[in-house]
């Protein structure tokens, strides 16, 4: 199995990341994937779970341990309490010279990096949740809100209502845009 249009696919999603002054550590690259994957249909051939900050990919942190050992990626420390900062590695330019670039995903990959680049992780895990309860449960604005008190009770009634709220706004956005189907839960009006 070719995995190089994967791992150029991911190298671009931090790249934009990177661009958007995000701080590009695991839990960015991890909801941006999410997003990516089980709102915007990009294959990033990951299966998510709920976790501690929200949705999370084994797949995806294999796949990035894998582009480490290639060195198409590495992590740079940051001082403590922050992790580290997903980096392009020493051979990410022979990545990208021998691999195109993912140009069919590329509005959905600068919406979603756009729109959770500066988050913060408490953001980015009420977000992350807010995604996974929707597209599990779908369910009215108020009843996803109290299902991720229930599955996060660290999270405050009003901040999952914040979450839902710009979930839905954003799925809007990307209805408007010809992002996402009309299908996909939440965001108004079916």
């Amino acid at each position: 199995m070719n995995d190089l249009p994967l791992f150029r696919l991911i190298l671009t999603v931090a790249g934009e990341l990177r661009k958007r002054k995000s701080w590009t550590g695991e839990t960015h690259v991890q909801k941006v994937g999410y997003f990516l994957q089980d709102l915007f249909g990009v294959p990033l051939k990951a299966d998510y779970i709920l976790y501690k900050h929200g949705p999370y990919s084994f797949d995806l942190r294999r796949t990035l341990s894998a582009m480490r050992a290639y060195q198409y990626v590495d992590w740079q420390p940051n001082p403590y309490p922050y992790g580290p900062t997903l980096v392009e590695g020493q051979l990410a330019e022979t990545l990208k010279r021998f691999t195109e670039e993912p140009a069919e995903y590329r509005a959905k990959i600068d919406f979603v990096t756009e729109w959770l680049g500066t988050k913060r992780v408490a953001e980015l895990e009420r977000l992350g949740t807010a995604l996974y309860v929707t597209l599990s449960e779908g369910a009215a604005p108020q009843d996803r809100a109290t299902r991720i008190c229930e599955l996060k009770p660290h999270v405050a009634p009003a901040e999952a209502q914040e979450a839902v709220a710009e979930l839905d706004n954003m799925i809007v956005r990307a209805r408007q845009q010809g992002l996402i189907a009309n299908q996909v839960a939440g965001g108004g009006a079916q």
